[in-house]
């Protein structure tokens, strides 16, 4: 089956007539799009860019152009895995630049590359012969034209550790705001200022992978100092890794190992030692003036007095400031946070109007900007936060399974992308339950990785819809049975707004770590939500879904697929609007199924449907249970084979968060 790529509600058995098609490189969906509709693409593409610099080209190709293939190489083949049109524009740039080592060949590079104006240059011929031969799986012959490069590799690492050292917003927001500044403007910048933008292959969620000519610039010491200056503490490491460019090319998977192996060396070795007071540029690296950040005011502490820093109570305070509960001491980094969060205001939230107005051209995405966690945890008057932890799943073995650079960079745009429009649906699935703008922060969005803080309202919803959006961003469209299962799952940490950020950060691991193992069960085929309520000390008994024996009832599910957890959701609501079972009731036989053996619970539960009307409910709860609810029980299989687990536990934990 094919799906039309314009309009991807119509799908064909066989290929129209006049069509051309190709298979995703990450879905592995077969898409298909008239060959006029096509042309008159590249044409728009053409007459728009002959009349740009190569700058604007690149720009305009990384943020205007859709993700139509490049079929020039097999334009009469069928179901072939195609690359994306701008990666191959942008490669071939990167070719030509790694042999002549020229600014000069981007714009000739280009126009040759879209048939604007031919060259009869070596290089740029070279490198367009390459693109192609990339395209159809060919191996480079030593007779083609060969270049020395640097593979620059590496990025941040344990960025939780740096973000969540304490429960200032300022520091919250700014720790984010610096390590994704770091990632998507100054290091491009650097690579933009030292050789040119499209040697960039990638660079976002903290990682970067770009190709130079062969030099003697130490780039991965530079891009280290880099962090080190403006963040002080967050730990990062790069590789350069000398090869060829048709070793790149023939045995990329080779190559990347080797680039992996030498990057997790270099983790071993890198130090970090104390932090000098004196060091440190939260500048560094800046080129557009309305990114500078200004210094908030601060006093050095006299030499020879000892303070901890009273934000992250980690290191030794250097200077002081003034605050709302007056002067405290503050180290450089907790400073660098602080100012960098003075700064970031909007946070994320420009980024997701954007993308809102992109697709439905109109109207406010359902998001709020918030200045502190109290306005989060004031929604509703309920007093609770949720930070949600989601995390893909089968991510490694498609890495693993990349077979070239074209490969690399689509799916790492996929999965950036993909994670930016999950949060955004979800975010505007809570705005559509609560009939209101949704306060929240992002902490964390890059890659597969997402960490955001919401009320605790609608916050399982969301975080449902979340891993809804991004699982089928990567399901193959066209035989759902061979999708590739990248799936996301997410851990949702549930407590009062006042509660530190690192305790909910901790929950919400263990509890990702759980969802994730669930998930994995399923052979990732579904993404899965696993929750708790950190006032309910649920949470220390994460374990308990193990059991010891027969003669024990589970005290909740714990671990839901994202459909049963909606499915879950509607049913309390429905509850909620039917009356037929109040709180109360859920809270006693809760109660019971926690004292009681099963069969007593059995006999109890009996009884008590004898005198209440609630077969609906009944039926909602055989659906969540897939047909395995027997006197108000599931039956799921654990490790004594079929075993008993309370519903009640789960449904008075999330009752007053839907």
């Amino acid at each position: 089956m094919y799906i039309d790529y314009t309009n991807e509600e119509k799908n064909y058995e066989r290929l129209p007539n006049g069509y051309v098609s190709w298979v995703d490189a990450v879905t592995g969906t077969n898409y298909c799009m008239a060959l006029d509709d096509y042309e008159k693409k590249f044409k728009k593409i053409v007459d728009d860019i002959s009349i740009m610099g190569s700058d604007e080209i690149y720009e305009y190709l990384k943020n205007e152009v859709d993700e139509i293939p490049y079929i020039r190489p097999y334009k009469d083949k069928k179901d072939v895995k195609a690359p994306s049109l701008k990666d191959a524009a942008t490669l071939a740039v990167c070719f030509a630049y790694a042999m002549d080592n020229s600014n000069d060949v981007r714009l000739e590079m280009y126009h040759h590359f879209f048939e604007i104006e031919k060259s009869q240059s070596e290089s740029i011929n070279t490198a367009l012969k390459m693109v192609d031969m990339l395209a159809l799986g060919g191996k480079f012959e030593d007779s083609i034209r060969n270049a020395d490069i640097k593979i620059i590799k590496g990025g941040v690492y344990k960025t939780k550790k740096y973000i969540v050292e304490n429960n200032d917003i300022k520091c919250l927001r700014g720790s984010s705001y610096l390590l994704d500044n770091i990632n998507r403007v100054r290091i491009p910048d650097y690579f933009k200022r030292r050789f040119i933008p499209e040697s960039i292959i990638y660079c976002g969620g903290g990682n970067v992978f770009a190709v130079v000519p062969d030099n003697d610039i130490d780039i991965d010491y530079d891009l280290e100092r880099l962090y080190e200056d403006v963040t002080i503490t967050a730990q990062s490491a790069f590789i350069s890794y000398k090869t060829t460019l048709k070793d790149l090319l023939n045995d990329y998977k080779e190559v990347i190992r080797d680039c992996e192996e030498m990057l997790e060396d270099r983790k071993k070795l890198k130090l970090y030692l104390n932090v000098d007071p004196n060091c440190g540029d939260i500048n560094k690296g800046i080129e557009d003036k309305d990114m500078v950040i200004n210094e908030i005011m601060h006093k050095p502490i006299e030499s020879g007095a000892k303070l901890i820093c009273k934000f992250c109570n980690l290191r030794d305070a250097h200077y002081t400031i003034q605050t709302s509960e007056g002067e405290k001491g503050v180290c450089l980094s907790c400073l660098h946070k602080i100012e960098a969060g003075t700064h970031a205001k909007s946070g994320f939230h420009e980024d997701f109007q954007r993308m809102h107005l992109k697709k439905f051209g109109q109207g406010q995405y359902g998001g709020k900007k918030v200045q502190g966690l109290d306005e989060i945890g004031a929604f509703k008057n309920n007093g609770y936060m949720a930070l949600i932890y989601g995390d893909g799943n089968n991510f490694g073995n498609i890495i693993k399974n990349i077979k070239n650079v074209y490969e690399m960079m689509y799916f790492s745009r996929k999965a950036e992308s993909s994670a930016f429009k999950a949060t955004l649906e979800a975010i505007r699935k809570g705005y559509e339950a609560e009939g209101e703008e949704i306060p929240f922060e992002v902490i964390e969005l890059g890659g597969d990785d997402i960490f955001i803080i919401t009320p605790a309202k609608s916050s399982l919803a969301m975080a449902s819809k979340l891993i809804e959006t991004f699982d089928k961003e990567f399901q193959n469209k066209s035989d759902i049975n061979k999708s590739t299962n990248v799936t996301m799952s997410i851990g949702v940490a549930i407590s009062k707004y006042s509660t530190p950020i690192r305790n909910m950060f901790e929950l919400a691991n263990k509890l990702l770590k759980k969802a994730k193992s669930y998930s994995k069960k399923m052979d990732n085929k579904i993404g899965t939500v696993s929750f708790a309520v950190l006032e309910s000390n649920m949470y220390l008994e994460l374990d308990r879904d193990k059991g010891s024996n027969y003669d024990f009832i589970h005290q909740g599910i714990l671990n839901y697929t994202w459909i049963d957890m909606t499915k879950l959701i509607n049913l309390v609501l429905k509850m909620k609007e039917s009356n037929k079972m109040m709180k109360n009731h859920i809270y006693k036989l809760r109660d019971a199924a926690s004292m009681m053996l099963p069969l007593e619970f059995k006999l109890f539960y009996m009884y008590d449907r004898s005198r209440s009307n609630i077969e609906d409910i009944e039926k909602g709860l055989v659906e969540i249970a897939n047909g395995c609810f027997e006197e108000g029980l599931f039956k799921l299989s654990g490790e004594n084979g079929m075993e008993d687990y309370s519903p009640w536990y789960d449904i008075t934990e999330i009752w007053d968060y839907v």
